[in-house]
């Protein structure tokens, strides 16, 4: 026998919730304009509401309609985990969210990159032109795969701030730090297979996983203290989880850096749970402190970490320059660079080796950081000024992204496409998630050119956003 009119239309209802059609928060269509829309009566669509209400779904508010419940995240004792596949629907509204990022015209506050006054531009050009005058061969050369033996060697160099004893051999060269994790996943899963990821988690990471038909298990990362590693455990004795990507400096999109004793526990969670950690610490040498943080890699003991970063948000985006350190998947990860990319450019990989040469790239580090802690404390009293009551932001011990946290019932969204017809740009929550968890978050790039223009727009958004609050009231 078929469920009465007014409960299939409640179900209808309840699963465009789920499906986040309508958001936490958001305001569901009228009475009588779902009574159009459906050709129902005014009766059966209340009727329909009255049971949404009493499965916990919306809430009447008087001479104000009908709002989704805010769906707030359970406590970790009562937090249910389970693997989730990517449909690719959230990575195509991505797309359309990332195209907005190269319009040179809108203030990117969305774009995880630098303005170009925080790179090396000049020394870059200098090295470059060097190298075409007196060694133009250079760009008829394939670097083969591992890559210049040079650069190997500085990065080496390089990473005994982060307490890690390697050789250049050790080192893979590759095309940014999206290609290392994609070469890290391909080593370590097949299709099908379970990884562990933070949540909210870099928006490249899902692309990833998308490409690669894995499933995702999300653990709440938290922007105070990371990864929640009581999560962690739970999940890895429940499935067979084969990697655990973790950003442990800077956190992109919170801001988060792991403490020692939460570094120690995630090593030894691998070791029981016989998952390899794959650790982003693209952000690492953007830290605000003189001492780096020591790299999870640096403690590995049985080769269960595989270490990848770059250059592109410290040097030079565009000549995506990243390395991976494999360990026992270094000849695997080797491999497959070599077959999906034959070579990496050897002109762009010898001038950032002369540039970490010459001790230049420590200056320029000590100047940007110094310049992001600045943007950080004028950002952050911006927000606390003209943003609603109850925002909320992080607190980045480094890198230059910074994780706000509006009122439940802001859409990020909506703010979006708002504030693209004001000329800005910013990256709503839902891009870091496979749900729509986030909807009332988003990342601002704060490694901007901060003058009046830069503060009018960071006003414009708290505008814009006491609107949209009132509107929903």
């Amino acid at each position: 026998m078929d469920s009465p009119l007014y409960e299939r239309i409640a179900n209808q209802i309840e699963l465009q919730v789920h499906e986040g059609i309508f958001l936490p928060g958001a305001k569901i269509p009228s009475v009588r304009k779902s009574s159009k829309r459906m050709e129902v009566s005014v009766a059966t669509v209340l009727q329909a509401y009255s049971l949404l209400e009493d499965r916990g779904i919306i809430k009447a508010r008087p001479q104000k309609g009908y709002f989704v419940l805010e769906t707030q995240r359970q406590t970790p004792e009562s937090t249910e985990i389970e693997p989730a596949s990517n449909d690719g629907s959230m990575q195509t509204r991505l797309q359309h969210l990332l195209q907005t990022s190269q319009d040179e015209k809108i203030i990117q506050f969305g774009a995880p990159v630098p303005n170009s006054q925080f790179l090396p531009i000049r020394q870059l050009q200098r090295s470059v032109g060097r190298l075409m005058r007196l060694e133009p061969e250079i760009c008829a050369a394939y670097e083969f795969t591992p890559g210049s033996l040079n650069l190997r060697r500085q990065i080496a160099i390089r990473m005994l701030d982060s307490s890690c004893q390697l050789q250049p051999d050790d080192i893979t060269i590759t095309l940014g730090c999206q290609n290392a994790l994609m070469l890290s996943l391909q080593a370590i899963t097949k299709s099908g297979d379970t990884v562990a990821i933070e949540s909210p988690v870099y928006h490249g990471l899902l692309q990833a996983i998308e490409a690669l038909n894995l499933k995702a298990i999300e653990i709440p990362c938290s922007t105070e203290s990371g990864i929640d590693l009581d999560l962690l455990e739970k999940a890895a004795k429940e499935w067979e989880i084969k990697a655990c990507i973790v950003t442990p400096n800077n956190q992109n999109p919170t801001g988060a850096t792991l403490n020692h004793l939460a570094r120690q526990r995630i090593i030894k969670q691998a070791e029981q749970h016989n998952f390899t950690i794959i650790e982003d610490d693209v952000y690492g040498e953007l830290s605000y402190f003189d001492k780096r943080e020591r790299a999870l890699k640096a403690d590995d003991q049985n080769s269960n970490v595989i270490y990848c970063s770059s250059f592109s948000k410290s040097i030079a985006p565009g000549f995506r320059i990243g390395w991976i350190v494999g360990g026992k998947f270094q000849a695997q990860i080797e491999h497959q660079a070599y077959v999906q990319s034959l070579a990496i450019p050897t002109l762009t990989q010898t001038a950032i080796a002369n540039f970490l040469e010459n001790g230049a790239y420590d200056r320029h580090l000590r100047k940007t950081q110094a310049a992001y802690q600045e943007n950080l404390t004028r950002c952050q009293n911006l927000i606390a000024e003209h943003f609603p009551k109850g925002t909320k932001t992080s607190t980045p011990k480094g890198g230059f992204l910074l994780w706000v946290t509006l009122p439940n019932t802001i859409n990020t969204m909506t703010l979006h496409s708002q504030a693209l017809k004001s000329g800005i740009g910013l990256l709503p929550g839902l891009a870091f998630s496979l749900t729509a968890q986030f909807h009332h978050h988003f990342r601002l790039n704060y490694a901007q050119n901060w003058d009046n223009t830069t503060d009018s727009a960071l006003k414009m958004l708290g505008e814009l956003c006491h609107q949209q609050l009132e509107q929903n009231e």
